[in-house]
């Protein structure tokens, strides 16, 4: 092989390693259809995940009982429902009574220093929801309403992202970011005139 080809192989194999690249498999099962996203990383090696591959969007909607606290909370602060629903499937499959290993509560995953701060129970599914609502909406305040890092904040907080000035170098915080957009993205329905 040639000293320049050798050179470009070498720094194709550079820049394919600093860059992470995503992949999506749709899973066709029983339950309809999943989009499995994950951050991969190109190397010598092969393609490496570098954060745990796991479904990131179904091609669905909230459960009929928990669309009804979206829309609320959505309207109480101004908000898409379609984005929280987003948030909420992220988060916790929409599951109300889940605890996170790190003590965030409920379908809207909210630390309880947070819900406290916001005045919410977040054990109560419809408090869940408009307190999740309520601290997504001081994200967008806070970022200018730029989406994506509002949700990179509510996951990773504000200052990780002001530190970052953008979305956080972290593989779960950028897979989150990108399963949330994806779930609007799939989910989302164009407008017909």
């Amino acid at each position: 092989m040639s000293l320049a080809r050798q050179c470009a192989l070498v720094t194709a194999l550079a820049f394919a390693t600093a860059l992470p690249a995503t992949a999506q498999v749709l899973e066709i099962g029983p339950a309809g259809v999943t989009a499995i996203n994950g951050p991969n990383i190109i190397t010598a090696e092969g393609v490496q995940s570098i954060a745990p591959v796991r479904p990131v969007s179904k091609v669905t909607s909230a459960p009929a009982a928990t669309q009804p606290l979206l829309d609320q909370a959505g309207a109480a602060s101004d908000l898409s429902p379609r984005l929280l629903e987003a948030i909420a499937y992220v988060e916790s499959r929409f599951r109300h009574n889940v605890v996170s290993p790190k003590g965030a509560i409920g379908m809207m995953q909210l630390m309880p220093g947070t819900a406290g701060d916001l005045g919410v129970d977040p054990r109560d599914p419809a408090q869940n929801a408009r307190g999740g609502a309520a601290y997504l909406r001081q994200m967008l305040a806070m970022f200018d309403n730029n989406v994506e890092l509002a949700v990179a904040a509510y996951n990773a907080g504000p200052n990780a992202v002001r530190k970052h000035n953008g979305v956080p170098p972290y593989a779960e915080t950028r897979a989150y970011v990108a399963a949330v957009l994806d779930y609007l993205a799939t989910t989302s329905v164009p407008e017909t005139k």
